[in-house]
């Protein structure tokens, strides 16, 4: 197993910057949601504990914290491997974040300042230039910022800690499909959309507007799914009933 962990080699994480069980969970995190530690890949906690110049019971806690993301599965007397792809967990964040988004939208078209207006536009415009250049790691950061500025025009900032938490799941399947600039030109186009709505303070408007981008990752799955079927959970045969 290669852990892949950017090549910096002797981290010497101190404890100044944050927990090194925190600072070593973020960077796991980080390379699990950008597809560089891929789907049933093996994390060996001796090697990584060697990688970033610690002992293994940080990177335990570590592994404990991605498990109970169900980023990682621990497997008693097997080890540690990354989590394959769930349908069920992917289905999952994208209910949650549209429970929580969607009035979100609603609020942010009724109370929409000229200030956050312009900041949602500047991200926009951002996203057209980093899907010109096929750069999809900072369109993703863009995107990211596009949501939570929403969140911030509804007067609800703090919110989007929370819907970062839920969207895991969603983002290992966006990291894939945004591999295509065609992909990065429909995400941009439905951000405007979104964004007309909240300029027009149309809340049912804003409202469907951000129902419909958030069940697209949902549309790409299958295409995701028939390119990756290796990284996908696959359910156990049912057994026949005894009859």
């Amino acid at each position: 197993m290669s852990a892949d962990l950017g090549g910096d080699a002797g981290y010497g994480y101190r404890q100044d910057g944050g927990s090194i069980a925190s600072q070593i969970f973020e960077h796991l995190m980080q390379q699990i949601l950008d597809m560089r530690l891929q789907p049933f890949q093996e994390l060996s906690e001796a090697r990584l504990a060697a990688e970033f110049g610690v002992s293994r019971t940080p990177v335990r806690e570590a592994f404990a914290r991605l498990a109970r993301r169900g980023l990682v599965d621990i497997l008693p007397q097997r080890g540690t491997r990354v989590s394959p792809l769930s349908e069920d967990l992917i289905a999952k964040s994208r209910f949650i974040r549209e429970a929580l988004e969607r009035p979100l939208a609603r609020l942010a078209a009724e109370k929409l300042t000229s200030e956050i207006e312009a900041l949602l536009m500047r991200e926009v415009a951002l996203q057209k230039t980093f899907a010109e250049l096929s750069d999809d790691q900072s369109f993703l950061q863009s995107d990211d910022r596009f949501h939570a500025l929403i969140a911030k025009a509804a007067g609800f900032e703090s919110i989007w800690d929370d819907v970062r938490e839920v969207k895991f799941h969603m983002d290992r399947v966006r990291r894939l499909s945004l591999l295509s600039q065609q992909h990065m030109f429909f995400i941009v186009g439905e951000h405007i959309e979104i964004l007309d709505r909240l300029k027009a303070h149309d809340a049912d408007g804003a409202d469907k507007s951000m129902a419909v981008h958030l069940i697209s990752v949902m549309r790409e799955l299958d295409l995701v799914r028939a390119k990756h079927p290796e990284y996908f959970l696959t359910e156990p045969p049912t057994r026949p009933q005894a009859g």
